[in-house]
């Protein structure tokens, strides 16, 4: 005859009250809220990181706004200078170069800029007829 195998054991339903959910203790308590805060304290770290790197940007930032801003005053005192000879050159040269040019005002503009590039330190009018003397030679 078999053997029958043992019968499974009852647990031990003495500690039953154990078992049973209970409210956390305050000291658990204690440790979750010191844990949230450990977290809390850590995101705090990490977002000082990235103000601090934002204020570092925005810095930049500004500096580059403060030297574009006199990039610009330059650029502007450059183009007043460019355009105060033009007043005091011959009218009758800016005439006739501006007739050679059926009015084109920025072809004279960039024919004049082309010969001071070229020939630097000339009086204005110079250019003018130098720029005239080249148009007429060419459609020759």
């Amino acid at each position: 005859m078999k053997e029958l195998p043992p019968a499974p054991q009852q647990p031990d339903l003495s500690n039953l009250k154990q078992l049973r959910w209970q409210p956390p203790t305050l000291q658990q308590e204690l440790l979750e809220l010191r844990r949230i805060q450990a977290q809390l304290t850590n995101k705090k770290a990490e977002l000082e990181i990235q103000m601090a790197q934002l204020l570092q940007k925005q810095s930049e930032v500004d500096k580059l706004i403060v030297k574009t801003h006199y990039k610009e005053l330059d650029l502007q005192q450059q183009m007043e200078n460019q355009a105060r000879p033009l007043v005091e050159a011959d009218k009758a040269l800016q005439i006739e170069l501006l007739s050679l040019l059926h009015g084109d005002a920025l072809a004279a503009y960039r024919l004049l800029k082309h010969q001071q590039n070229i020939n630097p330190g000339q009086a204005l009018d110079w250019y003018l007829e130098k720029v005239i003397w080249d148009l007429k030679r060419d459609r020759c």
